[in-house]
């Protein structure tokens, strides 16, 4: 009488074939699992991250746009002294919205009632060593003062005529007065073929204690503020 024929093979360790075989297939199983699992639970955690950002306000400053004006314009007088120029200029105010940081900036769309103005001015005439003596002597009130130089270009330092025509220039900024509302930035221009020198203050975001929920408080701040004139003080 012929012996039933076991197809279960073994392999040279002994172990069979078939339970090979279902071991393999479970690891597969538990490794296309995990495959589909992961970026489940990444654009899980994403959501979760963005719903709870989209739900906190942002920790602004909570300031009248005229007396930030004032603040700002404070600043812009201070820089205006220290570069010496014989000049009584007349500054605009400018504001713009305020985005959020984070996962909350791909939507794309401004705080609700917060705002961020700068002060802007210029003088026409001022001749190339006029301007680089009066950045340099910035530059140096700046650092004393304990602000960021961001970028500082004063000819010297660039490619001879070259770095000339393409300008002077000054950049600085300090922190603001809230975590996140953004820092205070200076910027200094001066351009050969303008032969203009233009400054300009941004403040950092905040909000209008007077503005409605749902309005436009960047484009009412710029409208409603008066930009402080800038005097000689010689």
């Amino acid at each position: 009488m012929s012996e039933a024929k076991d197809d279960t093979s073994k392999d040279d360790t002994g172990e069979s074939t078939a339970h090979n075989r279902g071991g393999a297939l479970l690891g597969v199983g538990i490794g296309c699992g995990l495959l589909v699992a992961v970026p489940v639970l990444v654009v899980l955690g994403f959501l979760i991250t963005y719903a709870v950002q989209r739900g906190t306000p942002e920790e602004y400053e909570r300031v009248d746009p005229q007396a930030m004006m004032t603040r700002i314009g404070d600043v812009s007088q201070e820089a205006y002294d220290v570069l010496g120029f014989e000049h009584d200029i007349r500054s605009e105010a400018g504001s713009g919205f305020c985005y959020p940081d984070g996962l909350e900036s791909i939507a794309d769309e401004p705080v609700d009632g917060a705002y961020a103005l700068s002060q802007d001015w210029s003088v026409d005439g001022v001749k190339e060593s006029e301007a680089a003596s009066a950045l340099e002597r910035l530059h140096g009130h700046l650092k004393d003062e304990g602000w960021d130089i961001d970028s500082y270009e004063n000819g010297a330092d660039g490619a001879g005529a070259a770095g000339a025509a393409m300008g002077l220039e000054l950049r600085a900024s300090r922190g603001g007065p809230s975590d996140d509302g953004g820092d205070i930035r200076l910027v200094f221009d001066w351009r050969d073929y303008q032969e203009r020198f233009e400054g300009s203050v941004h403040a950092p975001c905040a909000y209008d204690p007077e503005a409605e929920p749902g309005t436009d408080a960047a484009t009412e701040a710029g409208e409603l503020v008066e930009s402080p004139d800038l005097r000689w003080a010689g």
